[in-house]
């Protein structure tokens, strides 16, 4: 009897607590941005309130400092569509490219983001299964791109350069430069790969057609 009634809480502990993790993680992520945007003006409000003589609580603060960061970014996007916006941002990115530190990080960046606003408009063609890390042992990637000439020449073959995600985090993991004929193509959409990726295998897609992304 007890005995059962240890297997019994173990197993309700357990599906409550797979139950509740997307919430509490979703929750941790929100709040984690939440407090790294909005402590930004927060100087400066708690300035202006001393120089006004307002009280305000601490999270009536971090609200309006979050607030003013929301509106800056927006203004900067609606800025970015126009020739002028276009303009100061090829200013600042001339005077960023100068500054030998700031230049080699900045350019960084910038390729990462120029990757992700390329290739139809997600940073991932589709989903593909290679045999890593070795043979016999499939690992699901994400196709990025073909690979370039030079890689092509090196390798004697048509490559394609394969994003391997690290479980459950989908965002760090390993580059692959692998011939084109030994990529398998998994048939499922990125968003199911991902959800495989981040449920550590446990959610998986259901079989359906998927229109095939040639990458050459």
């Amino acid at each position: 009897m007890i005995s059962r009634f240890r297997v019994f809480v173990q197993r309700s502990l357990i599906t409550g607590i797979l139950a509740t993790l997307p919430l509490v993680i979703t929750f941790w992520v929100i709040k984690f941005l939440f407090d790294k945007f909005s402590s930004f003006f927060l100087p400066y409000l708690a300035m202006i309130t001393r120089h006004m003589e307002i009280e305000l609580h601490i999270y009536v603060q971090k609200i309006i400092s979050f607030t003013i960061i929301l509106i800056f970014l927006i203004l900067i996007g609606v800025a970015a569509k126009h020739y002028l916006g276009r303009a100061v941002l090829k200013f600042v990115e001339n005077m960023a490219g100068k500054i030998p530190v700031v230049r080699s990080i900045y350019s960084s960046i910038q390729q990462v983001v120029h990757a992700v606003q390329t290739a139809g408009g997600g940073s991932f063609q589709k989903v593909v299964l290679v045999e890593y890390p070795r043979k016999g042992i499939y690992s699901m990637g994400f196709v990025a791109r073909e690979s370039s000439e030079f890689l092509n020449k090196a390798t004697g073959e048509i490559c394609i350069n394969v994003f391997i995600p690290t479980t459950p985090n989908p965002t760090s993991g390993f580059v692959l430069v692998i011939p084109k004929s030994e990529i398998l193509d998994a048939e499922i959409t990125v968003d199911d790969g991902i959800k495989f990726i981040i449920s550590a295998g446990l959610v998986e897609p259901e079989y359906k057609a998927v229109e095939s992304k040639d990458v050459s």
